[in-house]
């Protein structure tokens, strides 16, 4: 997916030793991200992990913020260049087969990729305040929600911006939680079919019918009430 030139970069590399340089810098910078936190990760410490000079560094990233900022695009554009290929393939299929397929994909790339889920959840909450916009999100949610226009005959939501909002949403959440606290899971045949099951009743055009809990049964009345 082409993207303009990026706030988090002073300069594009323009040759192959640069651009190698550039990669050398982003790889040791989401290693030490991951492993010990954003407090504790400099840009010297970066820069040493990654075998270069702290002026090579500063020739392409203006400071700590602007080289996180470039890790998340980094991983983030990869992950969306991949699904977005994978959602065209999909394009013809039925939603039965679409939905298992897209799901089984997006489990993929969170094994090919699991820095970028550790990267996200860690470091989202401390570039907001700096007024970092989680782009890898809105072009993740641009991708869903033309993938469920287009079959706005097979699903029930007509609210699409809500759809797509509690599917992504959903997804993201249970596997992270997966990630995090049962990295089995992902490997689990029956957690990607119960990932489905939910997606697909969730846009069913037949859902179950909204039902009201049980009344409760009155209670005997005691001799003295009657």
């Amino acid at each position: 997916m082409p993207r303009s030139s990026s706030p988090s970069r002073r300069k594009q590399p323009r040759q192959q030793r640069a651009q190698a340089t550039c990669d050398a810098i982003l790889t040791a910078a989401a290693r030490l991200l991951v492993r010990d936190g954003y407090e504790a990760t400099s840009t010297n410490r970066i820069a040493e992990e990654a075998g270069v000079s702290i002026g090579s560094l500063y020739q392409y990233y203006p400071n700590k913020e602007g080289l996180v900022l470039a890790v998340l695009e980094q991983h983030g554009s990869r992950w969306l260049t991949e699904f977005d290929a994978g959602l065209k393939e999909l394009a013809p299929a039925p939603l039965g087969v679409a939905v298992p397929s897209i799901i089984h994909h997006i489990l993929t790339l969170k094994r090919l990729h699991p820095q970028l889920d550790s990267l996200r959840y860690a470091l989202l909450p401390v570039l907001r305040p700096l007024g970092h916009v989680d782009t890898f999100e809105q072009q993740l949610f641009r991708l869903v929600r033309a993938f469920l226009a287009a079959r706005l005959e097979e699903i029930r939501p007509r609210e699409l911006d809500m759809a797509v909002f509690i599917i992504v949403h959903t997804l993201e959440a249970l596997c992270h939680a997966a990630g995090v606290d049962r990295p089995d899971y992902l490997t689990n045949d029956a957690f990607p079919n119960e990932l489905c099951v939910l997606v697909l009743g969730y846009l069913s055009l037949s859902p179950a019918p909204l039902g009201h809990p049980p009344r409760k049964a009155a209670a005997p009345r005691r001799k003295y009430e009657q």
